[in-house]
C-alpha cells in the first residue's frame, strides 16, 4: 500500500527473487526475437544482492564486488536493502548501459508513457517530448535547448528599401513581411522575406498536403528542421520582433489530446530522419510500424507491419505492443522496486530478464517503512544508498534447498558460493541453422 510516498506491504517477510534468463542465440544488434523458439534460458533464486553477467549466452549471477570472468558483460543488479529487492543498471554512471522494461509483459493495459521517455522499436529509438491535454496547447517545435532565434536585421525599413530578396527577387521590406537573415549566406543573398521563406519550407515540408492527418482540424504531421541549400546551417526555430516572438514555421493547430515524439538518428548520416512526430489522438488511436497504414511509419525491417500503439485513456499516453518481432521497450530512469505478485520484464541486448519476487518463508520479522523518491535528487540520492549492502541480516542460501548448494568450480565461480540457487537450465537450439532476420 502507498501512503504519502511511502510503501508498506501487507503480510510483509522478507523475499528472494526468482530469475528466470532467455537468450537468443543470434547476436544482431542487440535485438532479442519474442517470436524465436530456440532461446538459452536459466532459472534462478536470488536472496541477497547480486550482479547478473552474461558470456556468451551463458547467464550467471555473482556476488557484487566479485571479478567477472574474462568475457562476460554485466547485464543489471539486484539490490536487497531492509528486506524490499531493487533493480538497477550496474553502474551509476552515465556511461553504464540502459536497462529496457519489455512492455509487452507490463501490466494489462499497457505501460504509461511520461515525458521524456525514451521508447525503443526493433532498433529504432524515440523520445517522449510533449504531451498536449489541455484545450490550446500546441506543440513546441524544437529539436534542442535553445531553440534558436534569428532577429530581422537592425536597420530601419527605409535603409532596406532597395534590397533584394533572394527568393522573389523584388526590393524592399515591410512590418508585415521584413527581411530577414536566417542563415550565413553574404552578399546579395543575405535577405529573405519571412513569407517568401515560410512558404518555401512549407512546400518542403508538404505540410499542405499532410496537416490534416486523421481528418479537418486534427493537425498532425512530420516535423524537421531545415538547412539553408546554398551555407548548409540550419533555420531558426523562432523569428523574434520588437514587439514578439512566432515559429518560424508555419504550422496548422493541433487538436488536443497529441503527443510529440523526437526521432532519436543513430549517427549523423541519418540526419535527413530527424525530425518530430506531432499526432493528435483525439479521434484515433496511434499506430507505429512499418506498414503503409501506420500514423509514424518507421521503414526498418526490425519493425513489423503494425510494432506499436499509443492510445490516450483515462488522461494518461498508453504505449501497448501489438505482439511485435523484436519488442517494444522502454528506457528505465531510476532504479525500480520489485514488489510481490508483479512480474518485471528487462531487456539488455539479447538477454530478456524475467523478475519476480517470491516470499522466504524461513524469516520471522517486522516490515520497515520504504519512502519512495519524489525528486531527481532524491532518486540519485536512492541510487547512491543502494550501493550499500541492505541492513536486514539473514543467510544467502536458500532454506528450501540449503542441503544442496552449489558447488564452485573454479575461482572464476565465486558466484556460486551460495547466494544464488540455479533451479534448471534450458539451452536449444545451438545446432539449428537460423538466417539473420535482418540480412
Amino acid at each position: 500500500m502507498d501512503r504519502g510516498g511511502e510503501v508498506t506491504v501487507g503480510s510483509w517477510q522478507p523475499h528472494a527473487v526468482q530469475v528466470v534468463s532467455s537468450t537468443w542465440a543470434r547476436d544482431s544488434h542487440d535485438l532479442f526475437d519474442f517470436e524465436a523458439h530456440h532461446l538459452h534460458t536459466k532459472t534462478f533464486s536470488v536472496l541477497s544482492s547480486m550482479v547478473c553477467v552474461r558470456n556468451g549466452t551463458d547467464v550467471q549471477m555473482m556476488r557484487e564486488h566479485t571479478s567477472m570472468p574474462v568475457g562476460s558483460e554485466p547485464l543489471l543488479r539486484l539490490v536487497q536493502k531492509d528486506g524490499y529487492f531493487w533493480v538497477d543498471k550496474v553502474s551509476p554512471s552515465s556511461s553504464s548501459k540502459k536497462l529496457w522494461l519489455v512492455v509487452r509483459d507490463s501490466p494489462p493495459g499497457g505501460h504509461n508513457l511520461a515525458e521524456g521517455d525514451v521508447m525503443k522499436l526493433g532498433r529504432f529509438k524515440f523520445k517522449v517530448r510533449q504531451f498536449g491535454v489541455h484545450p490550446g496547447s500546441q506543440p513546441e517545435l524544437r529539436l534542442d535547448d535553445s531553440g534558436a532565434v534569428c532577429c530581422p536585421e537592425g536597420k530601419g525599413h527605409d535603409d532596406l528599401s532597395q534590397t533584394l530578396c533572394r527568393i522573389c527577387l523584388l526590393e524592399g521590406s515591410t512590418e508585415e513581411d521584413p527581411l530577414i537573415t536566417p542563415c550565413q549566406c553574404k552578399g546579395s543573398i543575405e535577405f529573405v522575406h519571412l513569407g517568401c521563406l515560410r512558404h518555401w519550407i512549407r512546400g518542403r515540408l508538404n505540410l499542405a498536403e499532410n496537416a490534416g492527418g486523421g481528418g479537418p482540424g486534427i493537425g498532425s504531421y512530420f516535423y524537421r528542421p531545415l538547412a539553408c541549400e546554398l551555407c548548409k546551417a540550419f533555420y531558426p526555430t523562432y523569428v523574434s520582433s520588437s514587439t514578439s516572438r512566432s515559429p518560424l514555421v508555419e504550422v496548422p493547430q493541433t487538436t488536443p489530446p497529441f503527443i510529440v515524439l523526437e526521432n532519436l538518428v543513430r549517427d549523423s548520416q541519418q540526419h535527413a530522419t530527424r525530425g518530430l512526430h506531432v499526432i493528435s489522438l483525439g479521434e484515433k488511436v496511434l499506430k507505429l510500424g512499418r506498414g503503409h497504414e501506420s500514423d509514424v511509419r518507421i521503414a526498418d525491417v526490425s519493425i513489423s507491419r503494425c510494432h506499436a500503439m499509443i492510445r490516450f485513456q483515462r488522461g494518461h499516453f498508453v504505449l501497448e505492443d501489438n505482439d511485435s518481432k523484436f519488442g517494444t521497450l522502454v528506457a528505465m530512469k531510476k532504479p525500480r522496486l520489485l514488489e510481490p505478485g508483479k512480474t518485471v520484464s528487462i531487456q539488455m541486448g539479447r538477454t530478456v530478464i524475467c523478475l519476480q519476487v517470491q516470499p522466504d518463508h524461513g524469516f520471522v520479522g517486522s516490515p520497515p517503512l520504504l519512502s519512495l523518491p519524489s525528486s531527481s535528487h532524491n532518486e540519485r540520492a536512492l541510487r547512491l544508498a543502494l550501493l550499500t549492502r541492505g541492513s536486514t541480516q539473514r543467510a544467502d542460501v536458500d532454506p528450501h534447498n540449503a542441503s544442496t548448494p552449489p558447488t564452485p568450480v573454479g575461482p572464476a565461480q565465486t558466484w556460486a558460493e551460495g547466494a544464488v540457487h540455479q533451479q534448471t537450465e534450458a539451452v536449444s537450439g545451438e545446432n539449428v541453422e537460423q538466417p539473420d532476420p535482418l540480412d
